[in-house]
C-alpha cells in the first residue's frame, strides 16, 4: 500500500470554492485560543524540575504539543511557573472530554507529566489530564501520586481558579471526610494565591480514605491513605507470602523513644532499636496468618500499639507427582515411584490415579482410573507420543497433577521422556512470526484467523505469536509492539477479547498449528499494578521485592545492555525505555506469580509454550550476577512441563557459542531453542557471500559440530520484528539474493523462522524503518510471484523428510567457490543440499561417500537423489563405497534432495490463497454496519500516520488533508471503493512533495452523503 495517494489530478491554486472558506472558518473558530468573551479559566502551572534544569516549557493539546513555545517562569530554586488561559469544557476534540492534556518539557528525551497531578492517560504517554470548569481544581493532594499520610490531620489544599471576569464564592466551599462535612471554609482560601490550604481537625483513623472537596457545583476527590499514630509499623500488609522471613518498617512520633516491641499473634516478642524515630526489622513468620504490632512507652509511661499488620505464610503440603516410565520388553511399565511428599512420613502414604489420552495413537488398556503404583501395558504397535496423567494425593487431601509422554518410534523402539524431552513436532518445526498490526488492516486477533489457512499450506507449523497481553499504550506498527505489559491476563483492546484469542488457537489446532505466545518474564510496564504500588509505597509495599532495585556490581555480571536506574529507584536496560522495569525473579513471590501467569495461559488456551522476550535478562541477574537457571529457568520449565510437557519454550538468548548452552533443557536450564545471533549477524545480516563469505557461513551453521544435546535447537532467522527486512538491505538488493540464504537456513540443523511479509518480499520500497519491519504487510508485494513457492517447498520438505531435523550435518567439496553443499546424514533416507550462490548458472559434481551419508552403501546398486526441490531424479550407484551426483543450479537456484532406494517425491499440498486484504475485496459477512472514520494513530506523529474508515456501501470516496484555514495539502483518496474496511497513509507531504510543518491538519471524510472530519496532529 502507498504511504501517501493522491489524485492525479491537478489542484486549483486559485479561488478556494465556498465549502472550503466556510470550513476553514469553522476549523479556525475550533481551535483558537479562547478570548475573554469565551468562558474560560487562568490556571498557573507548577513543576518543580530536577536539580540543574534551565529552562522549563509546558506543552500541551492547548499548544498543539509545541517544544518551547511556553517558556514557564523561573520563580526561585527549582520551582517553574506558567498561567494559561484554556477554555472551560476542556480541548475541542482532545484525547480527554472536558479536559486538556499535558506535559513538562525540560530538554530530555522523556517528558514528565505533573507529579503532584494523579490523573494520567496511560493510553497515551501517560500525559496529564486537566479538567477544566469554574473553578478549575489543581494540585489537590495529599493524593494517590504522592504517599502514605503520617499523621492523622492531614492538611488538605488546592488550587481553584475561577473563570475568567469573576470571583470565587468562598461560601460555597466544603470538604466532606467520610460521613465528616467541613463547610464555609472561605477563611482557608488565600485570594492572591488561590489556594486551599485546610488541616483536618478530627483524628482520621488509618487506612484509606476518600476527600471530596466542592465549590460551587464543582466537585473533585482523591484518595488518600493515612499511616499515624504514635507508633505505626508502616510496611502494608494483608498479604501472602510464601517467604519465612518478612521485612518490617516503622515510625515513632516521639522520635527520643530508643526501643520498640515488635509482637507476633499477641506472644513472640522482638526488641527493635530506633533511629530519628524509625525502626527496621526482619521477622519470622509461622505458618497461617501473623498478626504484627508496634509496642512503646511514651514519655509519661504509658503504652502505645499500633494496629496490626497481617501477613500470612503460605507453605505448600501438596505432594509432588512423578511419572517415569522402564522400557520392560514387550510391555511398558508406568511408574509413580519417585513422587514424593514434603511432610513427614506421607510418601509412604501416597495414593495415585491413572489416565491416559483420549487422543493416543492406540489405547492403553490397563491405564485409565488404575490406583497402582505402577501400570504395566502391552507395548502399542502404532508409533508416535503417548501421553499420561498421574494423580498424586496424600491423607490431608493435598493433591498434585503431573503428565508426560514416551515415544514409540516409526522401527518400534521405545523412547522414554524426561524434563528435556521435546515432541517430534517442535524437533520437525518451522516457525512463523505473527504480528497482528501487521497482518491486516484492522489489526485484531480475529481478522488475522482467515490466515491461518494459508500458513498451513505455506509448510509453517509453529505461530509465534507477539504479545498480546494489554500494554500501558495501545499496542500500534512503530515502537509500542506489545512489551509494555500492564495485565498479563487480558487481551489489548485493540486486539480484541480473550475468547478472540481462544478462537484463534482453536482453529490452530485444527489446522494442526501450534501456537506459542510472546512473554516478557525480564520486565513489567511501568503502569503495572505492582509497580504503581512500589513506586508509591516503596519499601512499604509488598511489591518492592518484586522489582531490581540496585545496579548489580559483580564484575562476573555480563548483561546484553548497560543497566541504568530510573530517578525513584528501579532499574532497567538503558537501551530500552525506562518504563520496562527489570523484574526480580530471585524474589520467591515474584517467582510465584508470574509461573502462574504463564500457567494460566496454558489453562486456559491451551497454548503451545512461550517464546520469552530478553530471556538473557533473567538468567544473567540470577545469582547476583553470576546467572544461572536456578531462579526462573528451571523452575519455571518444571511447573510448566506438569501442566503441558509437550511445550516448545524458545528464550531470546544466545544459544551458540562458549557458555551459552547452560540455557538448554538438556544441560539442566529452562529453554528448548536459543537464538543463533552470530548467524544473523556474522553472516545473513553482512551477506558477503563470496568463497570467503561462503565459509563463514558455514561456519556459524556448523558452531564446531557442538550441540548442548539432542532436544536442543538453535533458532535461525533472517530477520524479524526488532531488525531489518533482509531484502531491504543494500548487500542483497534483490528477491533473488535472499533465497539462497533461505534454502540453507531451512536445510541445516536448528529450527528455522521466518517472519510474516518475508515470505513475499514486503519492505522494498518503503523508506520508514517502522513501516517496513511492522507495517500492515502488503501481500501482493512484488517479491511475491518469486518467493512465495519457494518457502513454501522448503518448509513442506523439512515437514515431510526426517533428514531435515536431525543434528548430523557434513560439508561436501563442491568444485564452486560459490556453490555450498552439504549432507544431512539419516540411515535410509540421507539429505543432500547444494545452493548455488552466484550469479550464473553452475554445473557442479558432488563425491558422495561413507563419511557423509548414514545409509549403508552396496557397491552396484542403483540408489535415487530425488530433487524435492525441482521435482528431478538422479540415478547413483556407488564403487568402492563412493559415487558421484552431477547437478546443474540456476544462478541462485537450490538442489534439495534424499538419498534412498527408491525415488521421492515432495508433497506439495494446493496453496491456499492469502486473504485478499478487505481493502480491495471485502468479505460479506465481515462488512461495516456504517461509515466511519476513525482517528489517525500515532496521533501527534512525525513522520507518518495511519487513518482508517469504513465504507458501509459502495460510492465515490474523498479522503483529503486540509490546514488549518481551510486549505487542501493533500488527497489520499479519490476513487469509487466497494464496501470494507480500508487504511491509508499520510507520510506529512503536500501534494507539491513538500513536507508539510509542523501544525495542526484535518482529514476529511466524504463518501456519499456521509461526511466527517478528524483532527491530525504534526510534530517536526
Amino acid at each position: 500500500m502507498s504511504t501517501n495517494v493522491r489524485s492525479q489530478k491537478s489542484i486549483n491554486r486559485g479561488k478556494p470554492d465556498l465549502w472550503r472558506i466556510v470550513f476553514g472558518i469553522l476549523l479556525f473558530t475550533s481551535i483558537s485560543a479562547p478570548s475573554i468573551a469565551q468562558d474560560s479559566v487562568d490556571v498557573t502551572f507548577r513543576f518543580t524540575a530536577p536539580p540543574g534544569t534551565a529552562t522549563v516549557s509546558l506543552v500541551g493539546e492547548f499548544n498543539n504539543w509545541t517544544r518551547g513555545a511556553w517558556a514557564m517562569e523561573n520563580i526561585g530554586g527549582n520551582a517553574f511557573v506558567r498561567t494559561a488561559r484554556l477554555r472551560i469544557g476542556g480541548h475541542v476534540g482532545g484525547f480527554t472530554a472536558g479536559a486538556y492534556q499535558y506535559k513538562f518539557y525540560t530538554g530530555a528525551a522523556i517528558w514528565p507529566n505533573d507529579p503532584l497531578n494523579f490523573r494520567s492517560d496511560p493510553l497515551r504517554n501517560d500525559n496529564s489530564i486537566l479538567h477544566i470548569s469554574d473553578p478549575t481544581f489543581y494540585h489537590l493532594v495529599p493524593n494517590q501520586r504522592t504517599g502514605i499520610v503520617r499523621t492523622g490531620n492531614p492538611e488538605i489544599s488546592a488550587y481553584l481558579f475561577p473563570k475568567v471576569g469573576s470571583s470565587l464564592d468562598t461560601a460555597t466551599l466544603s470538604l466532606r471526610i467520610g460521613n465528616r462535612t467541613y463547610m464555609n471554609l472561605g477563611s482557608y482560601y488565600d485570594l492572591n494565591a488561590k489556594q486551599l490550604r485546610f488541616r483536618v481537625p478530627e483524628r482520621l483513623s488509618n487506612g484509606q480514605h476518600t476527600v471530596y472537596i466542592a465549590a460551587g457545583s464543582t466537585t473533585d476527590s482523591v484518595t488518600i491513605i493515612v499511616q499515624a499514630g504514635f507508633v505505626q509499623i508502616t510496611s502494608i500488609g494483608n498479604f501472602t507470602s510464601r517467604k519465612r522471613q518478612r521485612t518490617l518498617y516503622g515510625v515513632v512520633e516521639d522520635t527520643t523513644i530508643q526501643n520498640v516491641r515488635i509482637v507476633r499473634n499477641g506472644e513472640d516478642t522482638v526488641q527493635v532499636s530506633t533511629s530519628a524515630g524509625t525502626f527496621t526489622t526482619t521477622v519470622e513468620l509461622v505458618e497461617g496468618v501473623n498478626a504484627f504490632k508496634a509496642i512503646v512507652r511514651d514519655s509519661l509511661g504509658s503504652l502505645q500499639e499500633s494496629d496490626s499488620v497481617l501477613y500470612t505464610f503460605f507453605v505448600d503440603h501438596a505432594p509432588n507427582a512423578d511419572i517415569s516410565f522402564v522400557d520392560a520388553g514387550g510391555s511398558i511399565i508406568l511408574t509413580a515411584q519417585g513422587s514424593t511428599d514434603p511432610d513427614a512420613g506421607q510418601t509412604d502414604m501416597l495414593q495415585f490415579v491413572w489416565s491416559a489420552s483420549a487422543a493416543n495413537p492406540q489405547q492403553l488398556p490397563g491405564v485409565e482410573g488404575s490406583t497402582l503404583k505402577q501400570v504395566t501395558v502391552a507395548k502399542p504397535m502404532a508409533h508416535g507420543e503417548y501421553f499420561v496423567t498421574l494423580i498424586a494425593a496424600d491423607p490431608d487431601g493435598n493433591k498434585d497433577t503431573t503428565r508426560s509422554f514416551f515415544t514409540i518410534l516409526e522401527n518400534g523402539e521405545f523412547q522414554s521422556a524426561s524434563l528435556a524431552t521435546v515432541p517430534r513436532w517442535v524437533k520437525q518445526g518451522r516457525v512463523y512470526e505473527m504480528f497482528f498490526k501487521s497482518m491486516t488492516p484492522q489489526g485484531t486477533i480475529s481478522a488475522a484467523i482467515p490466515y491461518l489457512p494459508y500458513l498451513k499450506s505455506l509448510g509453517v507449523s509453529i505461530l509465534w505469536v507477539m504479545p498480546i497481553m494489554e500494554n500501558a499504550s495501545p499496542i500500534n506498527n512503530r515502537t509500542g509492539t506489545g512489551y509494555n505489559i500492564v495485565d498479563f491476563f487480558k487481551v489489548a483492546p485493540e486486539y480484541g477479547t480473550n475468547q478472540d484469542f481462544r478462537n484463534f488457537v482453536d482453529r490452530a489446532h485444527q489446522l494442526g498449528l501450534k501456537v506459542i505466545l510472546d512473554i516478557t518474564p525480564n520486565h513489567t510496564s511501568y503502569r503495572h499494578p505492582f509497580a504503581l504500588h512500589a513506586r508509591q509505597f516503596r519499601e512499604n509495599s509488598p511489591y518492592w521485592t518484586f522489582y531490581q532495585h540496585s545496579l548489580i556490581s559483580n564484575p562476573s555480571y555480563r548483561p546484553n545492555l548497560t543497566e541504568s536506574i530510573t530517578a525513584d529507584g528501579f532499574v532497567y536496560y538503558g537501551a530500552f525505555s525506562d518504563q520496562l522495569l527489570n523484574y526480580n525473579w530471585s524474589d520467591i513471590d515474584a517467582r510465584t506469580y508470574m509461573t502462574e501467569v504463564y500457567k494460566w495461559w496454558i489453562r486456559e488456551f491451551d497454548i503451545d509454550g512461550y517464546r520469552f522476550d530478553v530471556y538473557w535478562g533473567p538468567h544473567r541477574r540470577a545469582g547476583n550476577g553470576a546467572g544461572n537457571e536456578l531462579e526462573m529457568g528451571s523452575p519455571v520449565r518444571k511447573a510448566l512441563r506438569k501442566i503441558k510437557p509437550s511445550l516448545l519454550l524458545l528464550a531470546e538468548d544466545d544459544g551458540t557459542g562458549v557458555g551459552t548452552e547452560v540455557i538448554f533443557a538438556d544441560r539442566s536450564g529452562g529453554i528448548d531453542a536459543g537464538y543463533d545471533w552470530s548467524l544473523y549477524g556474522g553472516a545473513i545480516k553482512p551477506y558477503s557471500f563470496d568463497a570467503n563469505g561462503i565459509d563463514i557461513l558455514h561456519s556459524r551453521y556448523y558452531n564446531s559440530n557442538f550441540y548442548p544435546g539432542p532436544n536442543s535447537s538453535f533458532l535461525r532467522f533472517m530477520e524479524n520484528h526488532d531488525e531489518e527486512r533482509v531484502v531491504t538491505l543494500p548487500n542483497y538488493g534483490s528477491y533473488e539474493r535472499t533465497m539462497p540464504v533461505a534454502s540453507t537456513l531451512f536445510t541445516v540443523p536448528g529450527l528455522p523462522m521466518i517472519y510474516s511479509g518475508q515470505e513475499v518480499g514486503f519492505g522494498v520500497g518503503l523508506g520508514d524503518f517502522y513501516e517496513r519491519t511492522r507495517g500492515i504487510i502488503d501481500w501482493n508485494a512484488p517479491g511475491r510471484s518469486m518467493l512465495l513457492d519457494h518457502y513454501r517447498r522448503l518448509a513442506h520438505t523439512r515437514a515431510q523428510f526426517r533428514a531435515f531435523s536431525t543434528q548430523q550435518f557434513v560439508r561436501l567439496a563442491s568444485g564452486n567457490s560459490l556453490v555450498y553443499a552439504y549432507t544431512r546424514p539419516c540411515m535410509g533416507e540421507d539429505g543432500i543440499v547444494a545452493v548455488n550462490f552466484g550469479t550464473v548458472a553452475a554445473d557442479v559434481s558432488l563425491r558422495l561417500s561413507a563419511g557423509s551419508l548414514a545409509t549403508p552403501l552396496q557397491d552396484g546398486k542403483t540408489y535415487y537423489a530425488s530433487d524435492l526441490y525441482n521435482d528431478t531424479t538422479y540415478a547413483v550407484s556407488f564403487s568402492g563405497g563412493s559415487g558421484s551426483l552431477a547437478l546443474r543450479l540456476e544462478p541462485y537456484g537450490s538442489a534439495v534432495l534424499v538419498l534412498s532406494d527408491s525415488a521421492k517425491r515432495l508433497d506439495l499440498p494446493a496453496p491456499e490463497p492469502i486473504p485478499v486484504s478487505v481493502e480491495t475485496a471485502p468479505r460479506a459477512e465481515s462488512l461495516p454496519a456504517s461509515f466511519r472514520l476513525h482517528q489517525n494513530y500515532p496521533n501527534p506523529f512525525n513522520p507518518a500516520t495511519t487513518i482508517g474508515y469504513e465504507i458501509a456501501a459502495a460510492d465515490r470516496v474523498s479522503l483529503k488533508v486540509y490546514d488549518i484555514v481551510g486549505r487542501e495539502v493533500s488527497t489520499l483518496v479519490d476513487k469509487w471503493q466497494e464496501a470494507g474496511f480500508y487504511v491509508v497513509r499520510w507520510n506529512g507531504l503536500g501534494s507539491d512533495d513538500r513536507l508539510a510543518p509542523s501544525g495542526v491538519y484535518f482529514a476529511r471524510l466524504i463518501a456519499g452523503s456521509f461526511s466527517d472530519v478528524k483532527r491530525l496532529i504534526l510534530l517536526r
